[in-house]
């Protein structure tokens, strides 16, 4: 066996429910092909079974795009309307109109904040001059406080240092002159006395010489008085003064500074305030100038225009044409670059797990169906395409890009293409035709023709393509198998049953394992762990499955209700085309490309 054959080998019992859909679709029609009428040709038709070379690909339809494009934006806030586009298709140049959106609204509100600009900048200018009145005054005010408090000082210490000194010297004088004139009035009374005694003085001098005694005797008092109350009153009490009028003097000043710092902040601050005004009124400006220019959108390259188009079915954007309503950020026009093209497509999810980012693929383009392009699968989706649940939830689809490596002709983006990925080509191994494997009992088999009824034989089962299907054990070169299984037998199960008609279960096998319940958490949408009766997860299929894998047997009277859609009890040429278009459709187009 080749190693290829061993690979698929190990991967085998993945496989049932992998090909499952794809069986039950074969089925389908060829069923549809015996025209529902129980023909037995067709349950008659065999195959003999041969070896040789196995090819697996993928097939899916697509659209031929650019790998690398422009894309031309709504730059403009909001909503506007299109009042010029470039036809389609238009080839430009660099520099080259593409649009044109309403710019009314965007030229009044230009207006507007330039209006509001202008009002800023004269803010601006007025609260720099009130801030040069504001210093210039504040400087006046400190100023004058400093020299106030140079005087206080000054006084002070000149009372300090001389007239406090100067009084009490004075009155020390006072008292010295007082004493000296008192002696000389008693050295006269004395003599005046002595003379009055003797009869040389009269009785007048002497009682002027004692008046002036008495006279000398108060001056004395008086002075030595005063010199007790400018020591221990008026010259502290002076003194005092002084200092309390320095004290007033520097505490003015720091209230002059504090109060110049607060008008000069406050004068600062609102500078500060009108050129951050100004600041976000320039920024306005700039971007309403940059919004009216952006109502005019010049090709920033050279190329083809390409209207943009929505991906999803349901969008509710307009179309892009003259009158029609944009938002911001929506695509208008793509410019592609078409020296590198590639096609997107969409492989169903039964198939997605075989395809590869780097594997080979050959591209044929509906307009060009002789010829086939090589290319490499370059991206393949993580999660389905959105576009795809909308359409059927029940349809679950990745997008999948594939580069086209040869040379293309001149051709225009949006060129309808099939693709064919190649997942890996078995040489020299057992293939039968994909239809005549079906699963009975969840098991696959096949018929062998023989001698009365076929005889159903086990296959195990490799990898498969649209048409063929690896049979890796079960039956031999030259067997002879039918084409279709015997479609009346009941055990015919293709919807993969886990369990046997018949088969009987235990007690125990009955029995749910709460504990395990008990390990759980309540998540949202629970109460105590139990799950409230409910369809489901949003999202979640239950327990059907797409396909032929809804679950039962085969039902010929519910498949003539689906294709018979005149009523008339028979499926007619047309009815049977339709149905097979409707199958080759849900398998991706089918086919493989031309060419080969």
């Amino acid at each position: 066996m080749s190693q290829n054959s061993k690979s698929a080998d190990k991967s085998s019992p993945a496989k049932p429910k992998l090909i499952l859909g794809v069986i039950t679709a074969a089925l389908i029609v060829l069923w549809l092909l015996s025209s529902l009428g129980g023909g037995g040709g067709m349950s008659e038709s065999f195959y003999v079974v041969k070896r040789g070379d196995f090819l697996v690909s993928v097939n899916a339809g697509g659209t031929l795009e650019a790998v690398n494009q422009e894309v031309i934006r709504n730059e403009v806030d909001g909503n506007s309307r299109v009042i010029y586009i470039i036809p389609e298709g238009t080839v430009v140049k660099e520099g080259e109109l593409l649009v044109e959106l309403d710019s009314a609204e965007a030229e009044e509100q230009l207006n507007q904040q330039k209006l509001s600009y202008e009002k800023a900048v004269q803010e601006v200018e007025a609260a720099k001059a009130n801030l040069q009145i504001e210093q210039s005054q504040v400087q006046s005010q400190i100023d004058a406080a400093i020299l106030s408090t140079n005087f206080a000082y000054i006084d002070y210490k000149k009372f300090v240092e001389g007239d406090k000194l100067q009084q009490l010297r004075n009155a020390e004088i006072s008292i010295q002159t007082t004493e000296e004139s008192l002696k000389i009035a008693q050295d006269r009374l004395f003599w005046s006395q002595r003379l009055f005694k003797e009869g040389f003085e009269t009785k007048t001098k002497l009682e002027q010489d004692q008046l002036s005694v008495t006279n000398s005797l108060l001056s004395l008092e008086q002075s030595r008085t005063e010199l007790t109350m400018l020591q221990n009153y008026d010259l502290p009490k002076l003194e005092e003064q002084y200092v309390s009028d320095l004290i007033e003097a520097s505490n003015q000043l720091s209230r002059v500074i504090l109060q110049s710092t607060n008008s000069l902040n406050k004068a600062i601050s609102d500078l500060i305030t009108q050129s951050n005004s100004l600041i976000l009124n320039k920024e306005r400006l700039d971007k309403e100038t940059e919004q009216l220019d952006k109502s005019k959108i010049y090709a920033p390259i050279g190329g083809m225009v390409v209207y943009a188009k929505s991906r999803s079915r349901f969008s509710s954007e307009s179309m892009i044409e003259e009158g029609a309503t944009v938002r911001k950020r929506q695509d208008l026009i793509t410019l592609p670059d078409t020296s590198q093209m590639k096609v997107d497509i969409k492989v169903h999810e039964s198939q997605v797990n075989k395809v590869k980012k780097g594997q080979t693929a050959f591209v044929v383009l509906d307009s060009m169906p002789d010829e086939r392009f090589k290319g490499i699968v370059s991206k393949v989706a993580p999660l389905p395409d959105s576009a795809s649940f909308f359409s059927d939830p029940n349809l679950k689809e990745y997008r999948t890009e594939i580069l086209v490596t040869d040379p293309l002709p001149d051709l225009k983006p949006g060129v309808s293409a099939r693709a064919e990925i190649v997942i890996t080509n078995i040489a020299n191994t057992l293939k039968v035709p994909i239809q005549s494997v079906t699963t009975v009992n969840s098991q696959q088999v096949v018929y062998k023709s023989s001698i009365g009824d076929p005889e159903r034989t086990p296959v195990q089962v490799g990898l498969f393509n649209t048409k063929f299907i690896q049979i890796l054990k079960g039956v031999g070169e030259d067997d002879r198998i039918l084409l279709a299984p015997p479609l009346k037998m009941e055990e015919v199960d293709l919807a993969g049953e886990i369990f046997d008609d018949g088969e009987k279960m235990s007690d125990s096998d009955l029995k749910p394992d709460t504990k395990a319940l008990e390990k759980l958490k309540p998540k949202a949408g629970e109460r105590g762990g139990r799950p409230q009766m409910q369809g489901g997860p949003a999202g979640q299929r239950g327990q059907g499955k797409q396909g032929g894998q809804g679950g039962g047997s085969f039902n010929r009277e519910a498949m003539m209700k689906r294709f018979d859609t005149n009523g008339d009890g028979k499926v007619s040429d047309e009815e049977r085309a339709a149905a097979i278009k409707q199958f080759q459709k849900s398998q991706g187009g089918g086919g493989a490309p031309g060419g080969k």
